[in-house]
């Protein structure tokens, strides 16, 4: 996370208004209007709104359905709109600040946080979270549930806001039956990757598929997250590539991001010809899915889908590995759909039993099974393709929220989250070099 979900696109971020910042103060200050029980006696409706991401609206409504069985006094809306960006961030901002829905979806990060917070340094859910539009869920007994990580990357304060449903994890998926044809196995170095890849390419088949078209440089997030992940990563300076960066301890001059950049472009030789052309939609179910590629820089999001496309597609995982050293070459993962109760919903208590009803074992198994993303609970049992093709990887990798930091609309134009993917496109299309593509990031980079 696509359509097919959008998950990645989330650095697109649009820049706060004024007027968006006034209209959340003013949601936030008239909650205690807003009742919590819903309406006393007939039927309450609880109203839900998302993205359209196929897999994760296919199973909120079944959830929805069983949860209306068990709640016949309650009757679930869901909304939708066709993009994470644009259409659905318009819907999700003019729901919080007219109180039209009761339970909202984001996959947004709130950590980490700007030091100083200012309406023109945070993202829309960082305001939302620090102006009290949402609901804290402590106290709700459903909390538990879910892995201290999970519960920590949601919270302000002390108080946690949100309700992360699960991560997706990114990196490289590929044909099973091609790589036993060449007697191939999942490479667990740089230098085995590319290995693999000359062989893949002496046989005249084409290593890797991935697409940018419609999307931009967004897409080579399954490739610079990776890099950052291996190599940098394990040398941040607490354990904490992004706060590190945020407060002045890292820089991005530092030779661990330039030596990933420069590996990037090695590894761009091998992409499929017409990359940036090629319509970001093929990804869940082209070429790769009819078996005309061995490998796909993708996210666990799209599994679904090319199960979908191709019943017969045999698949395996494994990270995009970067370093000489096997142990650092981890999973990069994300949190994704989280749930937000509104301050100013009138039917608080309905979207908290929601929450509890969605979040007991055999509801959630069946969300994490339908939508491939891996579970932020702590137990369960989950038998869906996702964790088949994943094996042992399936819930494991570098959390976003360790590893990249908020890009501020404060910052120069390269650091900023619609633009900060152009200069990797710069270094593979070899239009400039690391080591400058390095201090570009560093010259209006602000730690404040």
């Amino acid at each position: 996370m696509l359509v097919k979900k959008f998950p990645l696109r989330k650095r697109t971020r649009s820049i706060l208004t004024g007027s968006l910042a006034v209209a959340v103060t003013v949601v936030a200050a008239a909650c205690s209007s807003g009742g919590s029980g819903g309406s006393s006696g007939g039927t309450t409706t609880l109203k839900i709104i998302t993205w359209v991401n196929p897999p994760a609206v296919q199973a909120i409504n079944k959830i929805d359905a069983e949860f209306e069985k068990a709640n016949p006094n309650i009757k679930v809306k869901l909304q939708t709109a066709a993009n994470v960006n644009g259409p659905y961030e318009t819907l999700l901002q003019q729901s919080v600040n007219s109180g039209t829905a009761d339970i909202v979806t984001s996959n947004f990060p709130l950590l980490p946080l700007p030091k100083q917070l200012t309406t023109s340094n945070t993202t829309p859910i960082q305001l939302y979270v620090t102006k009290g539009a949402f609901a804290p869920l402590n106290g709700q007994s459903f909390l538990s549930d879910y892995t201290t990580a999970a519960q920590q990357a949601e919270t302000y304060q002390g108080k946690t806001y949100g309700l992360v449903s699960g991560a997706y994890q990114e990196g490289v998926f590929y044909n099973k039956q091609i790589f036993a044809k060449y007697h191939l196995t999942p490479p667990t170095t740089f230098a085995q990757f590319l290995a693999l890849n000359q062989t893949l390419k002496s046989h005249g088949v084409q290593p890797i598929y991935t697409a940018l078209g419609g999307v931009g440089p967004i897409y080579l997030q399954f490739i610079y997250y990776e890099a950052m992940t291996d190599l940098w990563y394990p040398k941040a300076p607490g354990g904490n590539l992004a706060t590190a960066l945020m407060n002045g301890t890292a820089k991005w001059t530092d030779p661990a991001f330039i030596q990933g950049m420069t590996e990037e472009k090695q590894i761009a030789q091998y992409l499929e010809p017409n990359y940036t052309g090629a319509p970001w939609q093929t990804m869940a179910g082209g070429d790769f899915a009819a078996g005309k590629y061995a490998m796909e820089l993708d996210g666990s999001w799209d599994l679904s889908s090319l199960h979908q496309a191709n019943p017969k597609l045999q698949l395996g995982y494994f990270p995009l590995p970067f370093s000489s050293k096997a142990a650092d070459n981890q999973a990069y993962a994300q949190n994704d759909l989280t749930y937000y109760v509104l301050n100013s919903s009138p039917n608080k208590t309905a979207a908290m039993k929601w929450l509890s009803f969605f979040s007991s074992p055999s509801i959630y198994a069946q969300y994490v099974n339908i939508t491939g993303i891996s579970s932020s609970q702590n137990s369960g049992t989950f038998t869906g393709f996702a964790s088949q093709v994943m094996g042992s990887w399936f819930g494991k990798g570098v959390l976003q929220d360790v590893l990249y930091p908020a890009l501020s609309p404060s910052n120069g134009y390269y650091d900023q989250a619609a633009n900060w993917a152009d200069l990797q496109l710069s270094v593979i299309q070899g239009k400039m070099t690391a080591a400058q593509a390095a201090a570009t990031y560093e010259k209006d980079w602000k730690t404040s």
